[in-house]
């Protein structure tokens, strides 16, 4: 090819003209950002999903404790766990908020990248269609060829043809695609901006159902004050029933562990099989089952003080989780019947073997096990037994290994609702 012929075949199709490689990569960052923005929503929504579920599940569980008057100490935990609801769902909403203000941020910054990038391709095409006439290639194409002083120059002519007719049929696709992404870009800040107030409108709803909850809690407060006397004759025999169930349960354990170490096989927990057993109980810290299916934890381990009575307290092995009527409870692990027995006061009790783990179970009803049945994870175990009216499971686990036994914070065990 001379000078001069690849000269007419630049000038034609390719002075001025620039593959947008770098439009394409600034365009896949934004549609990443998007991405990651897609991801980030997810997360939110399944958060707020997880938060509005448990405000569901206290709110039956409010509704059945007012219509008992006997249950106003169950009503202010309950109270207390919707607040606390309240103001994480408070926070995710504003978490929220701040996400939709970095993604309508990053659509506007999309918009205005799109609309430099279609007006860029239109001054690229118009320039082509330019060079194109000057060369005769738009206006008279077939002349353009046959005009060609030899073979040759007729051949570098069509091929010039044949770039220009792809080159321009590139340059509208990438506008039509260009002006499409714009376009479904500007819808998206619209929902955007939807959301947002939306999202706004949620802030201020949590923000009044959590003020009439603290006047709520402070009304069911003034009640039980002025009943303190009959509320510290409650306390007593309350802290009477949890300290026989807490000592009932510890001896229970203590026998069984006894007994397997008086057994030609030793102690379970410290037998190559138990061993097993024990690695996988603990391999799955924070992400046991709950042992009922909807339920709020209205007993928390360790010391804990009377909501309303000073110098109160009470020490808790388990938690107690406030469940539905006839709820039924599950076991959260595999494992086999160490004990089946009841406790006067808090129904029927079952411990579960694991290793060097048990997990406890009682205030229980219509319990079928026996001792030494081997028990599947989430399988049934029994039914919560009401008690003037409260549906509480109480739960414990504890960590059992030679002269050892340590009640666990089931809490730090169960997957996080």
């Amino acid at each position: 090819m001379s000078n001069a012929q690849g000269s007419e075949f630049k000038g034609a199709v390719g002075v001025g003209l620039h593959p947008f490689s770098w439009l394409a990569f600034l365009l896949a960052l934004l549609l990443g950002t998007s991405a990651s923005f897609g991801q980030n929503k997810a997360a939110l929504q399944a958060q707020r999903d997880a938060l509005e579920k448990k405000l569901a599940t206290t709110e039956r569980l409010l509704s059945e404790a007012a219509s008992n008057k006997n249950d106003a100490l169950v009503s202010l935990r309950l109270i207390d766990e919707r607040m606390l609801l309240r103001e994480q769902l408070i926070n995710h909403h504003r978490a929220e908020i701040r996400s939709i203000e970095r993604s309508m941020t990053s659509t506007d910054s999309e918009i205005r990248t799109l609309e430099g990038h279609v007006s860029a391709l239109k001054d690229e095409y118009a320039r082509m269609i330019q060079a194109a006439h000057k060369q005769s290639l738009a206006y008279n194409p077939w002349l353009y060829l046959f005009s060609a002083a030899d073979f040759n120059q007729a051949s570098i002519r069509f091929r010039m043809l044949q770039s220009y007719s792809t080159l321009r049929k590139d340059h509208v696709a990438q506008i039509e695609s260009a002006q499409i992404d714009l376009s479904d870009n500007r819808a998206n800040l619209v929902t955007e901006k939807s959301e947002m107030e939306t999202a706004l409108k949620d802030v201020r709803n949590e923000r009044n159902a959590l003020a009439k909850d603290r006047e709520t809690r402070a009304g069911i407060v003034r009640d039980l004050k002025g009943k303190e006397s009959r509320l510290r004759a409650e306390v007593k025999t309350s802290k009477a029933e949890q300290k026989r169930l807490n000592e009932s349960i510890r001896k229970i354990i203590e026998a069984e562990l006894a007994a397997e170490r008086a057994s030609s096989a030793g102690e379970f927990a410290l037998t190559p099989e138990g061993k097993i057993v024990s690695a996988a109980f603990e391999s799955n810290r924070a992400s046991l089952p709950w042992p009922v299916l909807r339920g709020i934890i209205t007993g928390k381990f360790g010391k804990q003080s009377h909501p309303t009575l000073p110098g109160i307290t009470f020490e808790n092995n388990g938690v107690d989780i406030s469940t539905e009527a006839a709820s039924s409870v599950l076991a959260v692990f595999a494992g086999n019947v160490s004990s089946v027995f009841p406790i006067p006061g808090a129904g029927e009790t079952v411990i579960l073997s694991h290793g060097a783990f048990r997990t406890v179970y009682s205030n229980l009803e219509g319990v079928r096990l026996k001792k030494g049945e081997r028990i599947e994870a989430r399988e049934k175990i029994g039914t919560v037994r009401p008690n003037n009216s409260q549906n509480v499971l109480h739960f414990e686990v504890w960590k059992v290994a030679g002269t050892s036994q340590t009640p666990q914070n089931p809490s730090a065990w169960l997957v996080k609702l």
